[in-house]
């Protein structure tokens, strides 16, 4: 009998699909089209083009399609691409430190003068304009400065120790995540009929402190999925899809599910707890949530995700306290809190630690508890969906 090979899926040799059989050398690209090319020159031209995001290549030493960074011979093409890209995201942030500078000084002038641009207020729209800032201006320069960087430390020697990284993100790009899609298709369908009803209808299917301490228990269920404006909500979407795929991918759908319903009550009782005069709305809590249970699985599972990849939620991680800090009067932290903690916890307990490079079994237990959870999210989603259907009628 045949042992189960000791490599992390990312990293054994079927992880990626069969190559094509139609050329000796090609490209794989982010839409999973291809180019062929015969030769390894021809190849080495095209990605020193710097056009379009890779996914993968081929080459003949290889029935499967393997990541760039696993041909030594690439490095100097690779690291031409780099620059390119470093130079572009440079590029961007110029073009963009005059509109958002200017929109940063604005939201200064308001706050000073006490104006509510936009029917924002004051704090709240300066707050705005610096995520704006730091998004489309300070985040491209940040990521300029450190490819141009990792490109000038990039040799034959050196590349191979960015092969981890890149087959694992690879990998989990590559992975069927069906219960993420549900969860981001049901935020975005209550999004969707939120914002298509006049006043957005948090008052009816928010989190209203004094109304859910007086028996409307429910709300803390609908409220995860309302948003306080359309930044909000795209800024918590884009985390939920790629938090969410990573949950699912490493720890199956029904941790997902688990870590996700209980992320909304933990983050509800906290900031009811903290906050019981304010109206909280928003999937950020749970974002949270998703967060801290990754966070703690891939502590207790180090053999299953390269280091240099757990990284990125550490990033994460610092990411959110900043936007905490700078809009701690209309963000709500203890709601990012209590789910950040939910999700740690429950990983926790959940999990032991692990020294196998292989994903967590999923047990009789944990289908029904999944089964379960994604029954009360969608119950929750339909009930905050409905409230707007009826509200808009």
């Amino acid at each position: 009998m045949m042992s189960e090979p000791a490599l992390p899926a990312w990293a054994r040799d079927d992880a990626f699909p069969i190559r094509p059989d139609t050329s000796n050398f090609g490209v794989v690209d982010h839409s999973r089209k291809s180019r062929s090319f015969e030769s390894l020159d021809e190849l080495k031209d095209h990605l020193e083009i710097g056009k379009g995001r890779l996914n993968w290549i081929w080459t003949p030493k290889s029935d499967r399609l393997v990541a760039p960074e696993e041909i030594p011979k690439l490095a100097g093409s690779l690291k031409k691409r780099c620059l390119i890209f470093a130079a572009e995201d440079e590029d961007y942030a110029r073009r963009t430190m005059p509109l958002t500078g200017i929109a940063v000084l604005y939201g200064l002038f308001c706050f000073l003068k006490g104006i509510s641009p936009f029917g924002f207020p004051g704090i709240q729209f300066l707050v705005l304009t610096i995520f704006g800032f730091l998004y489309f201006t300070a985040r491209p320069w940040w990521e300029a400065r450190k490819a141009r960087a990792a490109a000038m430390r990039l040799t034959r020697d050196q590349i191979s120790d960015q092969v981890p990284e890149a087959r694992f993100e690879l990998w989990m790009e590559n992975q069927s995540t069906p219960f993420s899609v549900l969860f981001l298709v049901l935020v975005v369908l209550v999004g969707g009929a939120q914002f298509a009803t006049p006043g957005l209808g948090i008052s009816e299917a928010g989190l209203v402190k004094p109304r859910y301490l007086a028996g409307e228990n429910w709300r803390i269920f609908t409220a995860a999925f309302l948003h306080g404006n359309l930044i909000h909500f795209i800024l918590n979407v884009s985390a939920l899809w790629y938090l969410g795929r990573r949950v699912e991918t490493l720890a199956r759908w029904p941790h997902l599910a688990a870590a996700f319903f209980l992320s909304i009550i933990g983050a509800g009782w906290a900031t009811v707890s903290w906050l019981p005069n304010q109206t909280s709305v928003g999937v950020s809590g749970v974002v949270c949530g998703l967060l801290g249970f990754l966070l703690v699985f891939e502590t207790l599972h180090r053999s299953l995700v390269p280091r240099s990849a757990r990284r990125r939620l550490a990033g994460i991680l610092v990411s959110l306290i900043v936007i905490g800090t700078l809009g701690f009067k209309f963000v709500d932290n203890a709601a990012h809190l209590g789910g950040l903690v939910t999700g740690a916890v429950y990983a926790f307990v959940v999990f032991p630690r692990s020294s196998s490079p292989h994903r967590p079994m999923i047990l009789k237990r944990d289908f029904l508890i999944g089964g379960v959870g994604i029954f009360l999210i969608v119950a929750s989603a339909s009930g905050a969906f409905f409230i707007m259907v009826m509200r808009a009628s």
